[in-house]
């Protein structure tokens, strides 16, 4: 079935500067959420941790790439080289809403231990892996979104001492089995903050 999101018999995404070139694309891509992810730690978008404040994170990461940023995808899409499905794009909204539900009544993760909070932003992280609702960008909306979401809670990532790949299977075996891998995997690079973001 054709894609409507990538150029005629290609798997390279319609982009705003064209590039036709799938090395070209990615490196733009890599460029631009760097300078976004930035930006976003300095200047981090307003919202209430809930779809359309991760949509908005979406476009502000790939807008400038992309005319669909921050738009639900319509295709079917599954984690590359496992097999593994993401939610199907008819039921995003409906698991999105439990999704963020789950976020809101663990109180956006605020006054847990260590242990605790590791847990729960492993689960959730898992949860958001799964609705997958971006075409493309979903791992770099998601680290953004849950990066405000710690600190806000009073924790910091250090993205620095974390194994992105480890981290990436990690959440795919959420998606698939257990959340418990990427607890393991982000617990040594979670420590307090002096006091919580905004505060």
């Amino acid at each position: 079935m054709p894609d409507r999101y990538t150029y005629p018999g290609t798997e390279v995404l319609i982009n705003i500067p064209g590039y036709r070139d799938q090395a070209l694309l990615d490196l733009a891509e890599k460029d631009l959420a760097e300078i976004g992810l930035a930006r976003l730690r300095v200047h981090p978008i307003p919202g209430h941790f809930n779809l359309p404040h991760l949509q908005a994170i979406h476009r502000r990461l790939v807008g400038d790439l992309y005319e669909w940023a921050g738009e639900i995808r319509t295709t079917d899409t599954q984690a590359m080289g496992t097999g593994v499905p993401y939610c199907r794009p008819e039921f995003i909204q409906e698991f999105a809403r439990e999704v963020f539900a789950g976020i809101a009544k663990d109180k956006l993760l605020a006054g847990l231990d260590h242990d605790a909070f590791t847990g729960r932003l492993a689960h959730h992280w898992g949860e958001l892996t799964a609705l997958h609702p971006f075409r493309d960008g979903n791992t770099r909306s998601q680290s953004a979104f849950f990066d405000q979401l710690a600190r806000q809670a009073g924790w910091r990532i250090d993205w620095a001492r974390l194994d992105l790949d480890r981290v990436k299977d990690a959440r795919i075996l959420a998606v698939s089995r257990s959340s418990e891998r990427l607890r393991d995997e982000l617990a040594p690079a979670i420590t307090a903050l002096s006091r919580p973001a905004g505060a």
